[in-house]
């Protein structure tokens, strides 16, 4: 067989070094079987050589790129080799010269130079492969276009290099490809080597067609190979062969021959193992990747050293980073503060520790919140950390949980202190006081005033049952338990019984108090008494936390259909981190417990329950320690007179609260409870109907027309919650539903408010407060209407 061209030089694909492309085996073989071969561009410039041929030259590619070809042989040598690159270029070719190269420090040597053209698909020549064969001296002389000698000289060479195709793993075969017209349609197989039927499974191929060994052999074999005879151009393809046992081949093919001969050079590799690997691999790093970017976590990998290496895309979508990050950018994204944190997270693990940390981390908005970050080392057979697989957690609600969590604990324990003390108060003089009485009984001691001594215990007692009182009342208020006796009030009145109630401990502390006071009277619809318990506990606030000889002033404005109501004080303020949570239940600030005499931290906690149960909302301001607070009360007006509201609305009236008699729907599967609270309700003079499940409370709503629906959430089948939005849909948008129940928990009042009930009563219920609820609820509604 004749020796093939030297293959175009193919673009780097990613091959590892222990996997040469086929143009690399090209020039291995060539340079076991010491062929020379030269690489010129259009114009015989050199640009490659093998080591064959650096070797025969004396000189290595460093020194040859961009040589002339002409002037690597002696001077008379020279027009033969520019008349064949110019005959190269005429579409002639290959041509074989018989010449002497030049070798270093003056030797020479006789070769034979064999130019072959290399073409694009319209016949430009673009380069030229040059195959140099050092002759023997003694062999015949070998002239331009004496092709024929020229491939009888290079025989013994091809016996080598067959035996080298012989030897080498990857298949080889020589095939001529067979047309009809312009298209390939089979090709036969001229030439063999012993890996081929390895590659294969085809045997004895030589001289059969590939139509006879594999009738449906995919088109695009034919195609390529036919594209390799018409242009002349070698290629490189990975294309599968499923006839062939599904197999995948990677191969090279080249002409072979002389041009028309419609031969070409195929080498090739089974690489189906390889691809189907690379295919598990891509597929199982696909699954991983999905899998990762679902995780609410940051997923990532670093090498020994703690350089990233990935990032999941939680990365990006939160940082707004991106996934290839280098290390100062990924830094940056920690909070200053914890920056150290994480350095010696790092130095503990590299002294042997996983890596284990909590710190702050900027959001793309440039927020910061907590996070626990944390890795695994992965280390080889002697121990050495290989790489880093870690994750970073969002744990910023739970540490603000924890944070909560620990402030709670603290003011439970000044709670309880201050609880403790307030109670020892008053039991200190009681023991006191039964002491005496108990010497006075047995003679020990001088004459008792026992008038004195009941005074003292009665005025103790009294002090007690006032901090149980208060206890309770501020866990009934935030509970939604205690009823309000609405009736006709103006501010003005509810200013005066205030006052009236905070002035002994205003007189004792010596403050000044000034009350601005509209001149109209502004009317509410309102509980006078708890109203007025709003406005001392402000006031009896202002004079406990303002030094002696301080100044209070109260005022009442109208805004729109509001009162607002203020009182201002000049005495210690709050910190701007307190303002929020002054309201919460036994909240006294560090600064204020010693001004905090008598007292538990609940007054401001019942202002607010109170004042939200009247539908209106209360806030404080302070500029901050030392200057002073200020209380706002925002409260809706009636819009009628305050002469328009009945005494009759006292709670001791007939009616109690409410005065209209109402049209209501009771329904609960407790037959007991439905049946008594329809009873009272007859007898305070409203119009009742009952039902104990879901199917006749719904029937009752289109027959009876209630103005409000009394409604148990347990009731067999349907629940309450399913009745309540039945009823909005069936037409009831204006209809008062209230939720009672023994359910009493913050999801439960959530569910039902989303259910559509205007309120979430716990039984047992005080029926007078419910109807008065009711009634408040109706005129709430119809005065929005």
């Amino acid at each position: 067989m004749t020796l093939p061209s030297a293959p175009v030089p193919a673009p780097d694909d990613g091959r590892t070094p222990d996997t040469p492309a086929p143009s690399e085996r090209w020039l291995e073989i060539g340079d076991r079987a010491d062929i020379g071969l030269l690489r010129t561009d259009a114009h015989g410039r050199i640009v490659d050589v093998n080591t064959a041929a650096a070797r025969l030259l004396g000189r290595g590619i460093e020194t040859l790129r961009g040589v002339d070809l002409s002037h690597l042989v002696e001077d008379d040598a020279r027009p033969a080799v520019t008349s064949a690159l110019h005959d190269l270029r005429l579409r002639h070719g290959p041509i074989a010269l018989d010449v002497r190269l030049a070798r270093v420090q003056g030797a020479t040597a006789r070769m034979l130079m064999r130019l072959s053209p290399v073409r694009d698909t319209a016949g430009v020549l673009r380069a030229s492969t040059v195959v140099l064969l050092e002759l023997d001296e003694r062999a015949p002389l070998v002239h331009g276009g004496d092709t024929e000698q020229a491939i009888a000289s290079l025989r013994a060479s091809e016996e080598r290099c067959r035996s080298l195709f012989a030897t080498i793993d990857q298949g080889f075969c020589v095939i001529e490809v067979l047309f009809d017209g312009d298209r390939a349609v089979d090709y036969r197989f001229l030439e063999t080597n012993a890996a081929f039927e390895r590659h294969t499974g085809l045997r004895d191929a030589v001289g059969k067609r590939m139509r006879e060994l594999a009738p449906s052999h995919e088109e695009h074999w034919f195609e390529l190979y036919g594209r390799v005879a018409r242009t002349g151009q070698p290629v490189r393809e990975v294309l599968p062969a499923r006839e062939l046992d599904d197999r995948m081949y990677e191969v090279h093919a080249f002409p072979y021959g002389a041009p028309g001969s419609n031969r070409v050079a195929v080498m090739f590799d089974d690489i189906t193992l390889r691809t189907r690997t690379e295919h598990a691999l891509r597929v199982s790093e696909e699954r991983f990747r999905y899998v990762a970017n679902a995780t609410p976590s940051i997923l990532w990998s670093a090498s020994a050293d703690g350089e990233l290496t990935w990032l999941s895309d939680r990365w990006l979508e939160y940082t707004g980073l991106p996934v290839r990050v280098d290390r100062d950018s990924r830094n940056g994204a920690i909070h200053p503060a914890d920056r150290h944190l994480a350095a010696e997270a790092w130095a503990r693990a590299h002294a042997g520790a996983d890596f284990d940390v909590e710190l702050r981390l900027r959001r793309r908005d440039g927020a910061y919140r907590w996070f626990l970050v944390r890795a695994k080392a992965m280390r080889d057979d002697d121990g050495q950390v290989t790489a880093w697989y870690g994750s970073t957690t969002d744990i910023h609600d739970h540490k603000l949980a924890e944070v909560a969590l620990r402030d709670v604990d603290r003011r439970k324990d000044e709670f309880l202190a201050t609880l403790a003390h307030e109670l020892r108060n008053p039991l200190a003089p009681l023991r006191n006081c039964l002491h005496i009485l108990r010497m006075a009984d047995e003679g020990d001691g001088a004459a008792v005033d026992s008038e004195r001594l009941h005074a003292v215990m009665e005025r103790q007692v009294a002090q007690l049952v006032r901090l149980v009182d208060d206890l309770m009342e501020v866990s009934r208020i935030t509970r939604g338990m205690v009823p309000l006796h609405l009736q006709a009030v103006t501010i003005q009145d509810v200013v005066e019984r205030a006052v009236e109630t905070s002035r002994p401990l205003l007189d004792a502390a010596h403050h000044t108090l000034d009350i601005d006071m509209p001149t109209l009277p502004l009317p509410l619809r309102a509980d006078p008494v708890r109203l007025a318990q709003v406005l001392s506990n402000l006031l009896n606030n202002a004079a406990k936390y303002t030094n002696p000889g301080g100044h209070i002033v109260l005022s009442a404005t109208r805004q729109d259909a509001d009162v607002v109501l203020r009182v201002r004080d000049n005495g210690l303020g709050i910190e701007p981190d307190e303002l929020d949570r002054v309201f919460d239940l036994f909240n006294q600030a560090e600064h204020s417990i010693g001004h905090a005499a008598g007292g538990l931290g609940i007054g401001l906690t019942l202002v607010r329950s109170l004042v939200e149960l009247h539908g209106g909302t209360v806030l404080a301001r302070s500029g901050g320690l030392g200057q002073g607070s200020e209380f706002e009360v925002r409260l809706p007006l009636h819009d009628g007179d305050a002469v328009d509201f009945s005494d009759d609305e006292v709670s001791g009236g007939p009616m109690g609260a409410a005065h209209q008699r109402l049209r209501l729907l009771v329904v609960d599967d407790n037959r007991e409870h439905t049946d008594s609270l329809a009873l009272y309700l007859r007898m305070t003079g409203h119009t009742v109907r009952t039902a104990y499940d879901a199917a006749s409370a719904l029937v009752w709503q289109g027959t009876f027309s209630p103005d409000a629906v009394l409604l148990d959430l347990g009731l067999p089948g349907v629940d309450g919650l399913e009745v309540c939005r039945r009823m909005r849909a069936a037409g009831g948008e204006a209809l008062v539903i209230v939720a009672i129940t023994g359910r009493g928990q913050a999801s439960d009042r959530q569910r039902s408010a989303e259910a559509g009930f205007d309120a979430h009563l716990v039984k047992p219920v005080d029926p007078a407060a419910l109807v008065t609820l009711v009634d408040s609820l109706l005129r709430i509604q119809r005065r929005e209407a």
